[in-house]
C-alpha cells in the first residue's frame, strides 16, 4: 500500500531529524567548543521542530534556580542572565520530572505556575527534555512556539528532542572530563572511550534506522559522486550498492525534466537549503517511476558542506493513481458541462461546494460562483411556498437522501420546477465522503403533466354531465376508465357497471363486432362515426383519440347521442319534404304546358300580325314574349332546385380541374363577347356529383362575367385544403354586393341587382347542390372592390391534389 500524503510528510520530517541528530553528533565528535555546540543544538532544534524559540537552561551551583545558557528567538541580552525558578518554572518542572514534558497551552497549564519568562514572549506550546540523567541533570533542553503548528507535537518529536539532548549531555561530559586535571590519562582514555562509544552507538542506530527506511535514500559528495545507498535505494532503482556508489546521482535521470530543475536543485542544496519536489526517475531497467524527493545538506564542524543526503518516497502507484482520477475528472468535466441538468459536488461536513456545471447558470439564471462563496445561496431562488420544506430537506442530507421538487424564481421573476436528488458518495477505501447531487429542470414537464391532470378533469366533467347521451373513456385494453351522462341515467345504467370493464363484457355481441374496429382505430389516431340500435333507441356514435400535451393517443374516446327523436322529425321532413318536391315538381312541370301555348300564340301573333301593329303594339309584344321565356327559365330552374336530391348522380372522386375545364368551354363564347380571363390554381379531386358540381361553378363563373362592372371580367380560382375539406374560392373584381344584400343572396327568385337579369334560382340552387355535398357556401364581398364565393367540399381520402 502507498502511504498517505500525511503519513509521507510524517516519514519525510522523521529523516530530516535522524539526518539533523546524525549532523550534530558529528559535530559533537569533531570539536571541542562546548558553546558553538550549545549554540548549534538551539538552532537545529528550532529548525527541524519549525518552532520559534529553543533554550538550553543550566542549573546553578545553588540549584535554586536554572538560567538561560544559550538559546534561539529570545529578546536580545537574555541570553546568559536570564533565568527561572529551578521547580515552579517549566524548565524547573521537566528537571524533576521522571520524562518529558509537553505543553498543550500555557494558558490552561496547571503542573506550574512560573510562566512569567514564556509568557513575556507569548509562548503557549513546547516541549522539555533533560539534559544529562535523572539522577544527574545538567540543564533541560526546550523547545517553543507561539502558535500552534499545523500538527501536533509527536512522539518523534520528543525523541527528536531527546536524541539532541543526549548529544549535548555527551558533549558536555566529555569537555568535564577534558578540564578534570585530577584525573589520570588512564581514566581520562577509559571516559573518552565511553563517550565514542555512546556516540558510535547514537551513530549507529542512525544507521540502522536508515537502512531499515522503506525510502530510498542515497548520501553524495561535493564531487557528485555517490558515497551510501541503503537497500531500499537498490530496491527501487534497480542498482546494487556496488554499481551505485562511484557513481554520479545523474544516473537516475529520465529525461522528463529540463536542464532548469536539475539546475536549480544543484543551486537549493549547495546554498545550504533544503530541496523538496516530486521528481520522474529511471530505473536500471528503463522503466520509470515517480518519488517524492529530499535533498538535504550536510555540514562538517566548520559549517562547511561536505555531502548530501537525498531520500525518496516512491509514489509511483498514487501518481498512476493520480492521472486515472485526472482523466476520470476530465472525462466528467466535459461529460457534466455539457449535460443540460445541473450536477454538483459538495463536502458532507462542511456543505462547501466543490464543483458545480454551467447547467446552473442556465436553469436558476445566476453565476455558479455565488454558490462556491455560500453553499446555502441557492435557498434565495427556491420559491416562498417551498422554501421550509427544501431546507429541512437540505439539512437533513447526507444522513437521508435528497429528492424533491420544488419551484425556483428566477432573477427575471421566471418560475421554473425542478426535480432535485443528492446522495452521499464514498471513495474505493471510505476515507473521502462527498454529496453528489442533480437537479433536472422539469417544467415542461410539470406543466405538461398539469394540464393533463386539467384536461382529464374536463373530459370528466364532460363524461359525467353530457346531456341528451353518453361518453366513455377507454384504454388500450378497451376496458372503460370513466362513463357518465345523461343517457346512461335514461336507460338505469350504473356508471359503475361500466368503468374498469372490457367492451365485450358490456355490449351484445352483434354491437361488439361492429364498434370494436372503431375503438382500435381511435387508439391509432383515427376518427370515426357510426350508428346503432341499442335498448330500443337509435343511438348516433362517435369515436376519436385522446392526446396529450405532445400530441400523443393515450386513450379513446365514445361519444354516443340518443338521437331516436330526432331521426323520427327527420323521416318526417324527408317526407315532408319529398311531398313538397312532388308538389314543385307536378306544379312546375303543369305549367310547361299552358306556358308553351302562350309563348306559341305570342310567336304567331309576332309573325302574322306584326305588320299590322304601330310601335307601341309591338314594345307590348316584345315585353310579352320576353316574360314568357323568363317564366320558361324560372320553371326550368325550379324544376332543377326540386330535383337536386333525387335526380343527382352517386358521389365518386371528380377531378376539379376536368369540371372548370368543361364549363370554361360552355362559357366560351360569354368569355370571348366579354373579353374575360379566367385563372385556376391547380385544383383537388373531391368527393361528389360532376354533373352538379359543374351547375355551382357555372353559375359562379357567369355571375362573374356578368356582374364585372365597366371593365373586363377578371376571374380567379384557389384552391386550400383544411382537414378532410377543401375549400374552392372563386374571385372577381367586379361591382361587389352591398352587406345588406349578402344575407338573401342564395334565397330562392331573390336579386340583388337592379338590372332583373337572371331568374334568381342560380345562387340557391348552388347552395342545395354545395349541401347536399355536405359542404357550405358563402360570400365576402365590398361594393366596388369584387366578390369572392367559398365553397367547401368533401376531400377524397388522404389525396392532397
Amino acid at each position: 500500500m502507498v502511504p498517505s500524503g500525511e503519513a509521507n510528510a510524517e516519514l519525510r520530517t522523521r529523516i530530516r531529524q535522524q539526518a539533523a541528530i546524525a549532523d550534530l553528533s558529528q559535530r559533537a565528535l569533531e570539536t571541542d567548543a562546548l558553546e558553538a555546540l550549545l549554540h548549534d543544538t538551539a538552532v537545529t532544534v528550532s529548525e527541524t521542530l519549525d518552532t520559534g524559540y529553543c533554550a538550553v537552561f543550566e542549573r546553578t551551583a545553588d540549584d535554586d534556580d536554572l538560567v538561560l545558557r544559550d538559546g534561539v528567538g529570545w529578546r536580545e541580552g537574555l541570553v546568559g542572565t536570564a533565568t527561572v525558578p529551578d521547580r515552579d518554572s517549566h524548565a524547573g518542572y521537566t528537571l524533576n520530572a521522571d520524562g518529558p514534558v509537553v505543553v498543550d497551552d500555557l494558558h490552561d497549564e496547571d503542573r506550574f505556575t512560573g510562566v512569567e519568562f514564556l509568557a513575556s514572549h507569548d509562548v503557549r506550546y513546547g516541549i522539555g527534555v533533560v539534559v544529562g540523567t535523572v539522577e544527574q541533570p545538567w540543564g533541560v533542553l526546550g523547545a517553543y512556539a507561539t502558535e500552534k503548528a499545523d500538527r501536533e507535537f509527536t512522539d518523534a518529536d520528543v525523541t527528536f528532542l531527546r536524541s539532541a539532548a543526549n548529544v549535548l549531555a555527551n558533549a558536555i561530559a566529555a569537555a568535564k572530563a577534558n578540564g578534570d586535571r585530577s584525573e589520570t590519562d588512564g581514566e581520562r582514555n577509559r571516559r573518552d572511550e565511553t563517550d565514542r562509544t555512546e556516540r558510535e552507538r547514537e551513530l549507529a542506530r542512525f544507521k540502522r534506522a536508515v537502512e531499515a527506511s522503506g525510502h530510498a535514500i542515497h548520501m553524495s559528495n561535493l564531487d557528485e559522486e555517490i558515497t551510501y545507498v541503503n537497500p531500499a535505494f537498490c530496491e527501487t532503482t534497480g542498482y546494487t550498492a556496488e554499481e551505485a556508489i562511484g557513481k554520479p546521482p545523474s544516473i537516475l535521470e529520465s529525461g522528463e525534466h529540463d536542464d532548469d530543475y536539475y539546475r536549480e536543485l544543484r543551486e537549493t542544496v549547495r546554498s545550504g537549503e533544503v530541496w523538496e519536489a516530486e521528481i520522474t526517475d529511471r530505473r536500471k531497467n528503463g522503466e520509470l517511476y515517480h518519488a517524492e524527493q529530499t535533498i538535504a545538506p550536510v555540514t562538517d564542524e566548520n559549517g562547511e558542506i561536505d555531502r548530501f543526503v537525498a531520500v525518496q518516497n516512491e509514489i509511483t502507484e498514487r501518481k498512476e493513481r493520480e492521472r486515472d482520477l485526472e482523466e476520470s475528472e476530465a472525462r466528467f468535466r466535459m461529460l457534466a458541462e455539457n449535460l443540460e441538468e445541473m450536477v454538483w459536488i459538495s463536502d458532507t461536513d462542511t456543505r462547501e461546494v466543490l464543483y458545480v456545471n454551467a447547467a446552473y447558470e442556465r436553469i436558476w439564471g445566476r453565476d455558479r460562483e455565488s454558490l462556491y462563496g455560500d453553499p446555502r445561496s441557492f435557498l434565495e431562488a427556491v420559491h416562498p411556498d417551498d422554501r421550509q420544506r427544501v431546507e429541512r430537506a437540505y439539512a437533513a442530507v447526507p444522513d437521508e437522501e435528497f429528492d424533491e421538487e420544488y419551484r425556483i424564481v428566477r432573477p427575471n421573476g421566471e418560475v421554473r420546477w425542478l426535480h432535485v436528488r443528492a446522495v452521499p458518495a464514498d471513495s474505493d477505501d471510505q476515507q473521502l465522503r462527498r454529496v453528489v447531487g442533480i437537479a433536472e429542470d422539469v417544467t415542461e414537464r410539470t406543466e405538461r403533466e398539469r394540464a393533463l391532470e386539467e384536461s382529464e378533469r374536463r373530459y370528466r366533467t364532460l363524461v359525467e354531465n353530457f346531456p341528451n347521451g353518453a361518453v366513455g373513456l377507454f384504454d388500450e385494453d378497451l376496458c372503460y376508465t370513466a362513463v357518465g351522462g345523461e343517457l346512461l341515467n335514461a336507460t338505469g345504467v350504473a356508471p359503475a357497471d361500466r368503468v374498469g370493464n372490457h367492451v365485450s363484457e358490456i355490449y351484445p355481441d352483434e354491437l361488439v363486432s361492429k364498434f370494436e374496429p372503431h375503438f382500435h382505430a381511435a387508439l391509432e389516431g383515427e376518427t370515426n362515426s357510426f350508428e346503432v340500435e341499442y335498448h330500443d333507441r337509435h343511438l348516433y356514435a362517435h369515436t376519436l383519440p385522446v392526446r396529450n400535451a405532445d400530441d400523443e393517443v393515450f386513450a379513446g374516446m365514445l361519444v354516443v347521442q340518443d338521437v331516436t327523436e330526432r331521426r323520427k322529425y327527420q323521416r318526417q321532413l324527408e317526407e315532408s319534404n319529398q311531398r313538397l318536391e312532388q308538389f314543385a315538381y307536378a306544379a312546375s312541370h303543369d305549367l310547361q304546358e299552358p306556358l308553351r301555348m302562350v309563348s306559341s300564340y305570342l310567336q304567331l301573333i309576332d309573325r302574322r300580325y306584326a305588320d299590322a301593329l304601330d310601335a307601341e303594339g309591338e314594345e307590348f309584344l316584345a315585353f310579352a314574349v320576353d316574360g314568357a321565356e323568363r317564366m320558361r327559365e324560372m320553371i326550368d330552374g325550379l324544376l332543377e332546385y326540386s330535383r337536386v336530391e333525387t335526380q343527382g348522380d352517386e358521389f365518386e372522386p371528380v377531378d376539379l380541374d376536368a369540371v372548370l375545364e368543361d364549363v370554361r368551354d360552355t362559357l366560351r363564347m360569354k368569355i370571348d363577347e366579354d373579353d374575360a380571363e379566367i385563372t385556376l390554381e391547380s385544383l383537388p379531386r373531391v368527393e361528389g356529383d360532376a354533373g352538379q358540381l359543374r351547375q355551382v361553378f357555372q353559375n359562379l363563373f357567369a355571375n362573374a362575367i356578368d356582374y364585372s362592372g365597366e371593365e373586363p371580367p377578371r376571374v380567379h380560382v384557389a384552391a386550400e385544403r383544411t382537414g378532410t375539406e377543401w375549400t374552392i374560392s372563386v374571385t372577381d373584381e367586379g361591382v361587389g354586393i352591398d352587406p345588406v344584400d349578402q344575407e338573401r343572396i342564395f334565397e330562392v327568385f331573390q336579386r340583388v341587382h337592379s338590372d332583373d337579369s337572371g331568374t334568381g334560382i342560380g345562387l340557391a340552387l348552388c347552395e342545395r347542390i354545395v349541401e347536399r355535398h355536405d359542404g357550405e357556401i358563402w360570400v365576402d364581398s365590398e361594393p366596388g372592390e369584387g366578390t369572392t364565393f367559398s365553397v367547401t367540399l368533401p376531400a377524397v381520402g388522404a389525396d392532397d391534389s
